[in-house]
């Protein structure tokens, strides 16, 4: 075949080729325009319809003019079904969502520590007066004359608005218990009919003979009832106790409060008007049966009836207050406590900016405190044992140590080094006391009262008594052990300086955790003339010699001990 012939063959080839295509696409553009038709049947249906329901939509269109111009540049891409038209809907509302923003807690009011008020100007009873004189109060410190006027104040207020919270960060032994007491005192002296209307909360059974103590103290001569509710009494006495006669106020810690919420019928919050978390920062660290969760469920549940809901809409209500000696500024924290909106106070010079997520750490305004040095950890013993004779520390001392083992062998040993290393055999030896939690509670709490009554004049003990012991007669705190954060410092030389006494801290600090420690201290609140000093403590000649002997001593009674 010629190549001339090629092209004609080919070209008779496509042709039969699109003839047998060209009926398909005929059929094709058929169905395509019998599909078009129908869609324009079915956007004149629409268009009808919307001009019917045109107030409608702009009723919708004014409400929310973004949702209308996304579904208009929809309307382009796809057709919509016809006839639908949304119906009217009712307004979403919006939940009681505890919110976690920082914008309601960077503005606290700050208080100085050094500020004092007589008590007869706070605007209380001559009742009160009169108790508090009785319990030898006269001024109110600092933390007492900021709070108790805000709380007074809103004590008489009656409306259908939770009361504001109250936050308050004030240092170890500033008086807390009388910030709140006084003021839920004299706000429930004229009650009527008895109902549980204040809880205190406290993380430790110790302070709750000790808050109950005061809160009797305030209360004398009112019909006010205080009762606390403690883990080592059988649950079955509280529950008659408390079914026989209803207390105004209950001194609890959070597992044993949660046990009767859920078992005691009459044990409710239905008629609470305070809510006081003492020493919030440890109770919200504890989950003892998801504490936090049933007390606010229980205190946030609203009855559904008509008469109950006129009953309660205009009472007092309930008014949350949160002490702490470290106060965090992350809202999110408190989230659990559904707290919205509250007034922060803090008892401290505002000398320095702390982020939201650090902690408000203070110390007692008359506190002094001191670092020692020390190069080499095996004299730390010695360092001690000098220390308490160099500043002569006869007593009213406590000396903390980061285990329960170390604890053990040091009471030991100052007792060794206070034989082996006077000099002056007409110096009396110390009577050391251990409190650590390898010894029974009731052993604990003897010691400890011994040393109250001055019987005992050191107590070498863990941070197990960190928190919850007030004891007036305190002057010293030593720090055998640096603490594990700036919060256990806080609370561990809170123990002295209390009520505006005066009181030292000392810290033996290792040369590997000097910068550490100071990193650490430099966060906390003082006020301007408060400062960390340095304070060396010397070796006398011939001591070392003295205190290999008393090492060696102690190696045998350990021994006779295996």
């Amino acid at each position: 075949m010629s190549d001339a012939q090629q092209p004609r063959k080919r070209k008779r080839g496509q042709q039969r080729i699109g003839d047998r295509k060209a009926p398909d696409q005929k059929i094709s553009n058929e169905k395509h325009s019998s599909i078009l038709q129908k869609y324009r049947s079915l956007s004149n249906s629409i268009n009808a319809t919307e001009a019917a329901d045109a107030s409608n939509l702009l009723h919708y269109a004014h409400s929310d003019e973004n949702k209308i111009e996304q579904s208009q540049t929809q309307a382009v891409d796809q057709p919509k079904p016809a006839g639908l038209v949304p119906l009217p809907q009712r307004p979403l509302q919006k939940k009681d969502i505890i919110s976690t923003s920082q914008e309601w807690i960077v503005e606290p009011v700050y208080v100085k520590p050094t500020i004092q008020k007589p008590f007869n100007r706070l605007g209380l009873s001559e009742r009160m007066i009169k108790n508090l004189a009785s319990a030898g109060f006269d001024k109110a410190f600092a933390v007492q004359a900021s709070i108790i006027p805000v709380l007074i104040g809103d004590s008489s207020e009656i409306s259908p608005d939770g009361k504001q919270p109250v936050l308050v960060n004030a240092a170890t032994g500033s008086g807390k218990t009388l910030a709140y007491g006084i003021p839920i005192v004299e706000a429930l002296s004229q009650r009527v009919i008895p109902q549980i209307r204040a809880v205190v909360i406290v993380p430790t059974r110790p302070l709750i003979q000790q808050v109950r103590g005061v809160l009797e103290s305030l209360a004398k001569g009112t019909s006010l009832r205080v009762f606390s509710l403690r883990s080592e009494r059988p649950f079955a006495d509280e529950q008659a106790a408390l079914q026989a006669s209803l207390p105004d106020i209950l001194v609890t810690t959070p597992g044993r409060l949660v046990d009767h919420i859920r078992s005691t019928q009459s044990c409710t919050m239905e008629h609470l008007r305070y809510l006081v978390i003492d020493e919030a920062d440890r109770l919200l660290n504890q989950s003892f049966q998801d504490w936090v969760d049933v007390l606010m469920e229980s205190l946030h549940a609203k009855g559904a009836s008509y008469d109950s809901l006129v009953a309660t809409s205009w009472s007092y209500n309930l008014q949350k207050l949160v002490f702490s000696a470290t106060l965090t500024k992350d809202a999110g924290k408190w989230a659990s406590l559904r707290i919205k909106q509250p007034r922060i106070i803090i008892v401290g010079e505002k000398s320095k900016s702390v982020s939201v997520d650090e902690e408000e750490f203070s110390v007692p305004f008359t506190l002094i405190e001191y670092m020692i040095g020390i190069a080499d950890a095996s004299i730390k013993p010695l360092i001690l044992h000098n220390l308490l004779r160099q500043e002569f520390i006869s007593g009213h001392c406590i000396i903390f140590c980061r285990s329960n083992e170390t604890a053990a062998r040091l009471t030991r040993l100052l007792g060794i080094l206070d034989r082996e290393l006077s000099q002056d055999k007409r110096i009396k030896p110390y009577k050391v006391g251990l409190v650590t939690g390898e010894i029974d509670a009731s052993l604990r709490k003897r010691t400890l009262k011994e040393f109250a009554e001055d019987q005992i004049d050191l107590i070498i003990c863990t941070d197990i008594i960190a928190r919850g012991m007030d004891i007036e007669s305190i002057q010293h705190v030593i720090n055998y052990d640096i603490p594990i954060s700036g919060r256990e410092y806080v609370h561990r030389v809170g123990r002295t300086a209390r009520a505006g006494r005066s009181g030292t801290a000392w810290t033996l600090v290792l040369r590997p955790e000097a910068k550490w420690f100071k990193s650490m201290t430099n966060k906390i609140r003082r006020s301007k003339e408060q400062k960390l000093f340095n304070r060396e403590v010397s070796i006398w000649d011939g001591q070392e010699e003295m205190y290999e002997k008393a090492l060696n001593i102690l190696e045998k009674q350990v021994k006779g001990m295996q």
